[in-house]
């Protein structure tokens, strides 16, 4: 965060957004000001009249417009992206690109772009809460680094393998966001950095059990997400965002990282998807099927699956779900039908980045039922006997793929916005 005031930033009004579910928000633009606690809390009582910086998150990223003089906020996924780049002690200078192809870098330890256009500064506001006494219920953790030579090591680590006696003559120089640890021991300057270490406790904690968001629940009835309202107009379908507090988020978020490292892929988003008609559709099916199944095949006969897709695909997915006969459009080697996997790393290949880098996955429910090992010409499963019914599904060898030919075994449940950390961060991506 810089710590120089700008002589204009007086004369500039907060800054105003809004996000979806029309909450409002203020970002001052003089410096020197911590975002609200309170209001992160839903506690703050002086709504736009609070001096103290209202935003979504505890922390808040900005660029400064070299002629204007005003503070600007980064766009929602660059916040995100941004604050993951520089809670990681490794990612120091970061690529930004402008929705024209502008590119330019940031410094992330001494918090300075380089050659970025109309921008001149960038800043992190925070909530400067780090005490669980003050504020048990929202704190961030801070780790410090020491850069020895050319490698990062944790402060601690440093005391451990040089002494407790490190600390003797510790002096400190702040020069605007970089902190200087001056030593008299060894009357040397090193660069010291401070992470955050993610934020403690929880913003508005939702603790609700939701009938079949369950991976191991047996249940068929009405859309689980009911207090969802349908559209009444425009898209048949509702996507609507699930807080990071929610129960089912968390669950979503482990099975992504499963076998896609956080240290690679950064979750912007995870939605829950309402379209009333293939619901009631995938619901009836699971009815037909069920009958006659003992307790472990109705274990067995709904799992929760992902699917890659391309940026322009995702609408009609949710609006008319998955169609099989779009097998051809990709390797279909189990059979010409819908794919779905385990794990999201093989469903991440098929995931086709649009021009801000953002890439979708849904985690759908599919009736895999009784499974069959596929083949690249079935266009259906095969039978189970000469004469008897058809398998339910195709798999691969392991059963870690599954195809399916009807679209009424699927439901586009959940669906996952992401991208690359090591992509440039777009600040105007949507």
């Amino acid at each position: 965060m810089q710590h120089r005031d700008d002589s204009k930033s007086h004369l500039v009004a907060p800054e105003q957004l809004e996000d979806e579910n029309e909450i409002q928000f203020h970002i001052h633009q003089a410096n020197g000001i911590r975002i609200c606690d309170r209001f992160l809390l839903g506690l703050c009582k002086e709504g736009e009249r609070c001096q103290l910086h209202h935003t979504r998150y505890p922390y808040h990223w900005q660029v400064m417009r070299k002629k204007k003089g005003v503070w600007q906020s980064v766009n929602e996924s660059a916040q995100q992206h941004l604050e993951k780049l520089y809670s990681n002690v490794n990612d120091s200078l970061v690529t930004l690109v402008e929705k024209d192809g502008s590119k330019g870098k940031v410094n992330l330890n001494a918090m300075e772009l380089y050659s970025f256009g109309p921008y001149g500064k960038i800043r992190r506001l925070s909530t400067n809460t780090h005490d669980p006494q003050q504020n048990p219920q929202l704190h961030t953790e801070w780790h410090m680094y020491w850069l020895d030579e050319t490698n990062w090591k944790e402060y601690e680590e440093v005391r451990r393998e040089r002494g407790k006696d490190v600390g003797v003559g510790i002096g400190w120089e702040d020069e605007g966001n970089q902190n200087i640890l001056k030593q008299n021991k060894y009357l040397s300057y090193s660069l010291l950095r401070t992470l955050p270490n993610g934020c403690r406790g929880h913003l508005n904690p939702y603790a609700a059990n939701i009938p079949g968001e369950d991976p191991t629940d047996v249940y068929s009835g009405p859309y689980p997400a009911s207090w969802i309202s349908c559209p009444s107009e425009g898209p048949t379908y509702v996507q609507c965002e699930i807080a990071p507090s929610e129960a089912v988020y968390r669950t979503v978020y482990t099975l992504f990282h499963k076998s896609l490292s956080e240290d690679t892929f950064l979750v912007l988003g995870i939605y829950r998807i309402r379209q009333e008609y293939l619901w009631q559709k995938y619901s009836s099916q699971k009815e037909i099927m069920s009958p006659g199944l003992s307790t472990e095949e109705k274990k067995q006969l709904e799992q929760h699956l992902f699917h890659g897709t391309s940026a322009d695909s995702k609408n009609s997915i949710c609006q008319m779900g998955f169609d099989p006969r779009l097998s051809g459009q990709h390797l279909a080697s189990f059979g010409k039908g819908s794919y779905f996997a385990k794990n999201a790393q093989y469903s991440n290949g098929f995931c086709t980045a649009c021009k801000a880098g953002l890439r979708y996955m849904f985690l759908a429910k599919v009736l895999v039922g009784k499974s069959a090992v596929g083949n690249a010409n079935y266009c259906q499963p095969p039978r189970i006997r000469s004469s008897g019914p058809p398998f339910d599904s195709c798999v691969d060898s392991t059963s870690s793929i599954y195809v399916i030919f009807n679209s009424s075994q699927s439901y586009p449940y959940f669906l996952i916005r992401y991208k690359l950390l090591s992509d440039p961060v777009a600040l105007d991506g949507s």
